[in-house]
């Protein structure tokens, strides 16, 4: 199988952005839905994408290519970003946020954070996750960071096995009392790995 990894394009932000949506697995729809009007969860997110002054454009994307089709992607960036700000508070709802906020406040120094990866069903277990990690890991060093971090559901027993593989170790667990809102149990786990 002839897969190529590469930057996103910025023709790609809704494909993207679909790609998010899904490995965020309810999460965005918990925070997002319904806080601008008559904007989707995945419009707002190709919005975001498409702008590339934003620290989460598609700039910091890589995808798996096959076919000329994506079939896998992996967002990653500076942690000092993984945090409520004030744009988050000028159209998030406040009770919403405050659910997420040891989520956001929890994070690990001088990592290179991965906000979301997802592989399409087709081609999982074929590697693609593995390499994805490994390019990011890649670009983490060149920019001088020494460590990735990223959070998992707790109840997605085949992430937290892929991360392991990967090197990663769970740092701290986090609760989420709203759980049956984002229809997964207990919460989330952050996980570290050296570079």
């Amino acid at each position: 199988m002839n897969i190529t990894y590469r930057k996103a394009h910025n023709n790609e932000c809704s494909m993207l952005a679909e790609y998010i949506y899904y490995a965020s697995d309810g999460i965005l729809d918990y925070l997002f839905n319904d806080t601008i009007p008559n904007m989707t969860v995945t419009q707002l997110l190709t919005f975001g994408l498409a702008d590339e002054q934003r620290y989460n454009s598609y700039k910091g994307v890589i995808v798996a290519e096959y076919n000329y089709k994506i079939i896998g992607m992996i967002q990653a960036y500076s942690n000092i970003h993984h945090k409520i700000d004030d744009e988050m508070r000028s159209f998030i709802p406040m009770k919403r946020l405050e659910r997420f906020n040891e989520f956001y406040n929890s994070r690990v120094d001088n990592s290179f954070f991965i906000n979301a990866m997802y592989v399409d069903e087709e081609y999982r277990r074929k590697g693609i996750a593995n390499k994805l990690i490994s390019l990011v890991r890649e670009e983490a060093k060149s920019c001088g960071f020494d460590k990735l971090s990223l959070f998992v559901l707790s109840d997605n027993i085949s992430a937290q096995k892929l991360y392991h593989y990967n090197g990663f170790k769970t740092v701290k667990e986090i609760a989420f009392n709203d759980s049956a809102k984002i229809k997964h149990e207990d919460g989330f786990y952050l996980m570290s790995c050296d570079i």
